[in-house]
């Protein structure tokens, strides 16, 4: 009973809407959602895809945790669901105590094995996730690699996990757990000398996120807001320029965002053990777990919903250590991903001088001086993990001012 307990918290503490106006409401208006959802779970291979799909149930949007801040804290809103349920969500615990059974008692490495593995090595490749919608920003991309290992390359986030075919059909993503909510990646820009760029990627950067290049040897610590208050008109790319090169860059997020005696955060510590000065931030707040837990397997694509289809442009399967764990990422100047594979092909040699990639303008008959540097492909960076992570709770205060500053019309 301890993981189903474990697995209704999970539950309860991201159910949310953003229509509701009381306590009450909310959990009236989102646990008889959440509940039938969870009933209609079938298939269930192991804890991992059990706690993905409970998540896949009861996953919080933006919005949600803004309409729940206007009503009351997280943790008053939990204290009350907890109190409410099970017994509002009937059947629940029995569901999923049958789920758990089902994945314990279960072992899918049956006779058809061979035949798993023929539908494995077909799978292997790249997928474009745009479903029909291209963006400027460049399309999500999936690529299932032959280690059963994957990557989902978008606009502002990265994920990495592992994949797995279930009952010859179906694919299942695991999504790597991550240590931090937010991972920070640099390298050494020869050209800007003394001083540090840091670019922030991810749509949950607010004033609610802070940040601090100094030590963490004051009690409290002072942490500032990445962005002011109340503005929602950044321009892309966010960049915050500071002089000198920090030894550790520490990150937290603040969610309820108030000030009160004695308060404290949890802080991640980032060592730049190598002298870095060009970083790039990534958010990971809301738990970037939201992919469908059964992916039905077609002929050279894969079926998330009836509208939302992935097509395979690529049957490379091949990877690295590097590329698995996500230890090098490569964007150019105006901040646009690019692949690996791409950029460690002979269309791409080493630039020393400049510490990047350059394109090999020969093998194209016209040139673009013009280029926009979100579009530029003639110059790429390649930026690696900071890996060494530091996790505390600290006392802390919040700076008047955030590093990003703009007024809004």
């Amino acid at each position: 009973m301890k993981n189903i307990g474990l697995l209704l918290f999970t539950l309860l503490t991201t159910v949310f809407t953003n229509n509701a106006q009381t306590i009450e409401k909310l959990v009236e208006d989102n646990t008889a959602k959440s509940c039938k959802c969870m009933k209609k779970i079938d298939i269930v291979t192991s804890k991992l895809d059990l706690e993905n799909k409970v998540y896949s149930c009861s996953r919080l949007s933006k919005n949600d945790s803004i309409a729940i801040l206007k009503i009351t804290t997280f943790k008053e809103y939990e204290k009350f669901v907890l109190s409410k349920l099970p017994a509002d969500c009937d059947g629940l615990e029995a569901k999923l105590e049958q789920l758990r059974q089902s994945y314990t008692s279960t072992t899918y490495t049956d006779d058809t094995e061979e035949k798993y593995e023929n539908v494995e090595k077909k799978i292997i490749g790249s997928y474009d996730l745009s479903f029909g919608h291209k963006s400027p920003e460049g399309s999500p991309t999936l690529i299932l690699y032959n280690q059963n290992e994957y990557v989902i390359e978008t606009f502002d986030a990265l994920q990495v996990g592992t994949w797995q075919v279930v009952k010859g059909k179906y694919l299942h993503l695991f999504p790597n757990k991550s240590k931090s909510p937010l991972t920070i990646y640099g390298r050494h820009n020869p050209n800007i000398g003394d001083s540090t760029y840091t670019s922030f990627l991810g749509d949950r950067f607010s004033y609610k996120t802070l940040i601090t290049y100094q030590q963490a040897t004051k009690k409290p610590i002072n942490l500032s807001p990445i962005f002011n208050k109340d503005a929602n008109c950044f321009s892309f790319p966010y960049i915050h320029k500071t002089s000198g090169k920090p030894d550790q860059i520490s990150l937290a997020y603040n969610q309820n965002y108030e000030e009160f005696t004695e308060q404290e955060v949890t802080l991640y510590t980032f060592k730049n053990s190598k002298s870095f000065n060009d970083f790039i931030i990534f958010e990971h707040t809301r738990n970037i777990n939201g992919m469908p837990a059964d992916i039905l397997i077609g002929d050279n694509k894969l079926i998330f919903d009836e509208d939302s289809i992935a097509i395979k442009y690529s049957s490379t399967g091949e990877n690295t250590t590097d590329d698995t764990n996500s230890r090098f990422i490569y964007y150019n100047t105006g901040y646009k991903i690019f692949k690996s594979e791409l950029i460690n092909s002979k269309q791409y040699s080493y630039n020393k001088k400049d510490n990047n990639y350059l394109y090999d303008k020969s093998l194209e008959t016209t040139y673009e001086p013009d280029i926009s540097n979100y579009h530029n492909y003639y110059q790429v960076n390649k930026y690696e993990k900071l890996q060494d992570l530091t996790k505390e709770q600290k006392r802390f205060t919040i700076a008047e001012k955030s590093i990003i500053y703009t007024v809004c019309d």
